[in-house]
């Protein structure tokens, strides 16, 4: 009986995992034409692909006209890197996403410091670090690491003074 059953829910559920999705002709016509690459092949996405395309061209109509075109910019930036670029950061990405949410919410708190830096602390730090042999970086880097938070921030206060002046 139990057979019987499980083997009724499995028949049934296969019509209704085909029938999930968004189909083509349901988009509105704006979707449409932002997703007008896909159309050869939107039937043959997965539904939950669909979905989430057809979710996200909707957050995109949302936005103000200055975040699309902030957005489109980004896009183009990132079209014109050259492949073994993108891949490179593409798993950057897959390696932070694989982080313990501590050590990303720690790897963010820094990029934000970095970010807000003045820009010529951060072209200073850039310059320095791209001119350190491997040895070097990795010796700073085992500095960070074995460091308390007060020691870090003492450490990159240096740094930059350091570099600023020459």
């Amino acid at each position: 009986m139990t057979r019987l059953i499980l083997l009724l829910l499995t028949a049934l559920s296969a019509p209704l995992t085909l029938a999930a999705g968004t189909a083509w002709d349901s988009l509105p016509p704006q979707s449409q034409e932002l997703l007008q690459s896909l159309k050869g092949q939107w039937q043959s996405l997965p539904p939950e692909r669909q979905d989430a395309l057809a979710h996200r061209v909707q957050n995109w109509k949302n936005l103000p006209p200055e975040q699309q075109a902030a957005v489109r910019e980004r896009f183009q930036r990132w079209q014109n890197l050259p492949a073994d670029q993108r891949e490179k950061l593409l798993q950057r990405y897959q390696n932070f996403r694989q982080l313990p949410p501590a050590e990303q919410e720690a790897l963010k708190r820094r990029w934000n410091w970095f970010k807000n830096l003045p820009p010529e602390d951060r072209a200073a730090m850039r310059d320095k670090w791209q001119s350190l042999s491997p040895e070097q970086k990795n010796e700073i880097k085992s500095r960070l690491k074995n460091a308390t938070p007060q020691e870090r921030r003492q450490m990159r206060r240096d740094f930059i003074r350091n570099h600023r002046r020459k």
